[in-house]
């Protein structure tokens, strides 16, 4: 009788770690939004000032332009220490966006890192009646940056909009913004033609 021996399994290789994300850096007029736990007085959004740099409680002036938000948070819970048993501290950088073009309201937004920029953009409002979905970009430190064709950025995170950036909304063509009209104009014309043809 032949005796049949089972296969091992063969050991399989762990799964890849995804890549961490990579935290932008804390950039000037953002906003520092701390919460220290049982300490509502310490806990507030706190804006980064022209020179870089943000004023918190107990704690005082510090630099924090550069800096990515886990090292902030790091140092804000070290220098709490000083006051607070093992203090329990959440912080999060809100960046700061501008929205212009042809939105229904521009404006300048504070958005969390893990908002889409089709977020981004409904918090102005929304694209403008006139406004090309696949006309959207980026202005950064004077150069533009397209985004690409709206369906395929609208739902990406973003991870792309940097503080100081102004995205800016495009506005439709004359052709498109005034299909109806061109096309009614058109027809005007021919049956005037024909009428002048038939006589």
């Amino acid at each position: 009788m032949t005796t049949v021996t089972p296969a091992l399994a063969q050991p399989t290789a762990p799964p890849a770690a995804a890549p961490a994300a990579v935290e932008a850096p804390i950039g000037l007029g953002d906003k520092v939004v701390l919460k220290v736990w049982r300490e509502p007085t310490w806990s507030d959004a706190f804006p980064v000032d022209p020179t870089g740099d943000v004023v918190l409680p107990r704690i005082g002036r510090m630099r924090v332009v550069g800096m990515i938000p886990s090292a902030l948070e790091d140092t804000v819970r070290t220098r709490l220490a000083a006051y607070l048993r093992d203090p329990n501290v959440d912080l999060i950088v809100l960046r700061r966006v501008a929205v212009l073009g042809a939105v229904n309201k521009p404006d300048v937004l504070f958005v969390e890192p893990v908002t889409t920029l089709q977020d981004v953009i409904a918090q102005a409002g929304g694209l403008a009646e006139d406004g090309d979905p696949n006309r959207i970009e980026i202005l950064r430190n004077g150069e533009r940056v397209p985004v690409g064709r709206w369906k395929d950025v609208a739902s990406r995170p973003a991870e792309n909009v940097l503080s100081g950036d102004q995205v800016v909304v495009g506005r439709k063509n004359w052709l498109s913004r005034n299909a109806l009209a061109a096309v009614s104009s058109v027809a005007v014309a021919a049956s005037v033609l024909l009428s002048a043809l038939a006589r």
